[in-house]
């Protein structure tokens, strides 16, 4: 019988060394991970050995969602000395860490000679990882996830009040004896037992949280009225009129029915009889199933949407991918190239990576990756074989769908002839070395534009980005200089930028010579010319305006790709010629990358470039920012996959963007948001946290530079201003919870629902942000949601959450009110229809009993960000009936 996955993973039979640097001593280990599962942890097969190294404080487990890969075969990180290569083979490498440049490398030699297992068992626990770290969980298991290394990692397994204190209050600074009395009345009688039920976890979690008087606890009084239990009518209507997604069609997506409420409470050990307690509405609240923020449905892989052209989607890219910190060593900080930032990106889900390719001093040697000249840059270079086989390695292991490699080419002739044989040699058959059948290379005469092969035809290939010699006479085509002037840029600097560029004047003229890309590429010799295809470079006319440039790709009969800086967008807006550019990306790809300036590395916002349509918006992956961040949340949809299909109304080909005005195929939204309180931020690194803190909250929709009344002079500061304007500072802490100021945020007219993002935002006393989350809109759930937090890295920081509360609805000017409301609940609609019909034949009849559908379409004409009073969520007012307003009129009237 075969051995199922889990089973490996979970049996223990294979039996490790740890391997360290002193390897003197051979300590054997078992590897495990636990049931649910929360952690890889080993145990040392040696009690003397196991309890030093606990008395040591030595870890012996990693948290699934902190590990970025699974190895085995040769260490990456280190050269085995000579007496020790015989184990190559055995080898295991766990790569964990805090962020993808603070990596940390766990090395285990398997006993067993049998590659296939130890590959098999590799396989499967970076599977594993991968489902865990794309699920989205509640609180309820992260609450879990804290105590899993003491129940199973930890020398004498168990759970109890002291194991639980040191988890969640090491300084026992946040909770009072009589509460951790209380927790150890409900743990096992038996110590040694580490079973304990998710009914006795949500009483722990209740107590913790000091449930009697908190906001939690104000909720349930609403629904109950004020009584001790809520009955299941009250819960289910509470459910249904604040929980349910009311932008989704009644007649396709049902609401959650009494029968669907009782299965959940049964599958939780609750009787179905009883009435709604405290205890099962925090279940609920808490739970993966109700909590959420996120609708995991919606974030998917759609494999039906991967068969369009591949110029119909976003694809996740980098730039400078070998860089691990600034641009040039003579910026303030770390500066290098390193391979394994290539592994780290495409674990990540970028799609694209940047080799800038120069010639090895020695005429003999292999072409070299630097930001070069090296001389000039003063970085470190790295061999193009390392890096193919790196990218080679991981390239597929996160997705199946095509890599481009976007090759800045500096190398003479005999180099450009080795590099391409590496890449045949390396790559094999991954490696797309011609068009597929039914895709040629140039359009036929009116047939209009050259077609993209799909996403889907394209998957386990490598596709290169290079210029393509071509056999037909053209005009004189050359590298236009990418200088970018500052003075006359059309965006507002930040303080950060201004500092950058500062610092960027200090350099002398060779350097900035070299960082604004005026170096021009080397012409592309055949061989390399014969392996690049759908990914042609495109090269701009000199002394051509960028308006013509863009008409002229727009035109071209090749499937070519046009690089661009980020400035180029900007520099369109204000000579009102942004929709060469929109029309270029319906028909050909752009890439964007960062303007030479930004030597530390930052990054800029690429909402813009998305909403003209730019297929390549390549950001510095190592910078942990903002912008980053969102990179980070547009590409979690379609399964993490690094395709995410544009819009429709990005991907039509008479459609303008108007993004004030209207969007076709699109209803705009309006969404409230209320901070209510964060939880158990004191789980995260106490060196950030402080038990004062502020939480922001931002919108990322059409940004500040498309203004609808001043597209000339766009500016970015308005968002950061709402931003410091709307944080709300902490009201009153008690125990693991942080209360915040109540305030209700609302924005209006959200035109871009299926690219629009919110980020909340966690400062500490200091104002630096230690927690943050970014939620697609149009994945979000309604109503009271815990939003899980994340670290700056984007790395999981449960059990640290927001709760929070969602208002979504659709919004609609008076004159499509009529409209939507058809199509939004044709069921309901027919009713209302039918009851004005019943109101003039009858008109002191009593309808209000068929009101119990309301609609949740509001009128109005605003856009952006408004502050109010807080209000009670509740639907809107039922409107009095026919009959009764005319007895009231007539009633007036007689007093008159």
């Amino acid at each position: 019988m075969a051995t199922k996955p889990t089973d490996i993973l979970r049996d223990g039979k294979l039996i490790f060394f740890k391997y360290e640097e002193n390897w003197t001593s051979r300590n054997a280990v078992r590897l495990h991970v636990d049931p649910t599962p929360y952690i890889l942890y080993w145990r040392y097969k040696d009690p003397k050995v196991f309890n030093t190294k606990e008395l040591a404080y030595e870890k012996n487990y990693i948290y699934l969602e902190r590990i970025y890969d699974v190895r085995a075969g040769k260490p990456t990180d280190f050269e085995l000395v000579p007496s020790e290569r015989s184990y190559e083979p055995n080898f295991l490498t766990i790569v964990s860490g805090t962020s993808i440049t603070n990596l940390k490398f766990t090395h285990f030699v398997c006993m067993e000679k049998n590659e296939k297992r130890l590959h098999e068992f590799a396989a499967t626990l970076f599977t594993v990882v991968q489902r865990v770290k794309r699920e989205e969980h509640g609180l309820l298991y992260h609450f879990r996830k804290k105590l899993a290394p003491k129940m199973y990692a930890a020398f004498t397994r168990r759970c109890i009040e002291e194991d639980i204190m040191k988890v969640f209050d090491k300084h026992r600074k946040n909770s009072t004896k009589i509460e951790w009395t209380e927790v150890g009345k409900l743990l096992p009688v038996n110590r040694k037992s580490v079973e304990i039920d998710d009914q006795k976890l949500i009483k722990i979690i209740m107590i913790l949280t000091k449930f009697e008087g908190s906001r939690l606890e104000a909720i349930f009084r609403k629904i109950s009225e004020d009584e001790p239990v809520a009955t299941k009518l009250e819960f289910g209507d509470w459910l249904r009129k604040n929980q349910h997604d009311h932008r989704l069609n009644d007649a396709r997506f049902n609401q959650v029915s009494d029968r669907k409420i009782n299965s959940i409470l049964e599958n939780w050990q609750y009787s179905s009889d009883s009435a709604i307690s405290p205890q099962m509405f925090t279940h609920w609240m808490v739970s993966d199933e109700c909590g959420v923020a996120i609708s995991a449905q919606r974030m998917k892989m759609d494999v039906t949407s991967m068969r369009e052209p591949i110029n119909k989607y976003f694809i996740n890219s980098s730039h400078n991918t070998y860089c691990s910190g600034n641009q040039l060593v003579y910026a303030i900080g770390h500066c290098s190239a390193d391979v394994e930032m290539y592994r780290q990106a495409l674990l990540s889900g970028s799609r694209c990576v940047e080799l800038d390719m120069w010639d090895n001093k020695d005429k003999d040697g292999e072409p070299v990756i630097t930001h070069g000249p090296t001389a000039v840059m003063g970085m470190n270079e790295i061999g193009l074989k390392e890096v193919c086989e790196a990218i080679k390695e991981c390239a597929f292991k996160t997705s199946p769908y095509p890599v481009i490699l976007s090759i800045e080419n500096h190398l003479g002739r005999k180099q450009q002839e080795k590099m391409v044989q590496i890449f045949r040699q390396v790559f094999g058959e991954l490696l797309l070395t011609g068009p597929l059948p039914d895709y040629p290379l140039y359009a036929k005469e009116g047939a209009g534009d050259v077609v993209y092969p799909p996403p889907e035809l394209l998957k386990h290939k490598i596709l290169i980005k290079a210029k393509k010699k071509r056999f037909e006479k053209q005009e004189s085509r050359s590298r236009d200089s990418s200088s970018i002037d500052l003075q006359g840029s059309s965006i507002d600097l930040t303080e950060d930028e201004e500092m950058e560029n500062e610092r960027f004047n200090e350099l002398t003229e060779e350097q900035k010579a070299a960082q604004l890309s005026e170096l021009p590429e080397e012409t592309t010799c055949s061989e390399l010319s014969a392996i690049t295809n759908y990914m042609q470079a495109y090269e701009t006319s000199r002394g051509v305006s960028t308006v013509v440039n863009l008409e002229n790709a727009t035109k071209d009969i090749v499937p070519c790709i046009v690089s661009a800086d980020e400035n180029t967008v900007y520099n369109c807006l204000r000579a009102n010629s942004i929709d060469k550019v929109q029309n270029l990306n319906k028909s050909k790809i752009t890439r964007i990358y960062p303007k030479a300036s930004r030597i530390y590395s930052t990054n800029y916002n690429p909402m813009i470039h998305w909403l003209t349509g730019s297929q390549m918006v390549s950001l510095n992956i190592q910078t942990n920012c903002s912008n980053m961040q969102l990179n980070y949340a547009m590409f979690e949809r379609n399964g993490g996959c690094g395709y995410v299909r544009k819009p429709d109304w990005l991907r039509a080909r008479n459609v303008q963007l108007r993004p004030f005005l209207s969007i076709p195929f699109t209803i705009a939204y309006t969404v409230e948001v209320e901070i209510i309180a964060a939880y158990f931020l004191s789980s995260m690194d106490s060196g950030k946290f402080r038990r004062r803190s502020s939480v922001s909250i931002r919108l990322f929709d059409v940004p500040d530079q498309i203004s609808k009344d001043d597209a000339a002079s766009p500016s970015v500061s308005t968002a950061a201003k709402f931003e410091s304007s709307c944080r709300r500072r902490t009201r009153e802490e008690a125990s693991f919870v942080t209360n915040y100021e109540r305030h209700v945020y609302s924005f209006d007219k959200i035109m871009l629902n299926d690219m629009s993002f919110i980020q909340f935002n966690v400062h500490n006393e200091s104002g630096s942000v230690f927690a943050q989350r970014i939620l697609h809109i149009d994945t979000m759930n309604n109503g009271y949601r815990f939003v899980t937090l994340r670290t700056p890295s984007n790395q999981c920081a449960g059990p640290a959450c927001l709760l929070v509360r969602f208002d979504l609805f659709m919004h609609s000017d008076r004159k499509n009110l009529h409209d939507l409301k058809q199509m939004y609940n044709p069921h309901a609609f027919e009713k209302e229809s039918d009851k004005w019909e019943r109101r003039f034949s009858n008109p002191f009849a009593d309808l209000d009993k068929f009101d119990d559908n309301e609609f949740l379409l509001v009128e109005g004409t605003r856009r952006g960000s408004v502050e109010h009073a807080p209000t009670t969520p509740t639907t809107p007012t039922k409107p009095m009936s026919f009959g009764k307003e005319i007895l009231e009129k007539i009633s007036f009237w007689k007093k008159k």
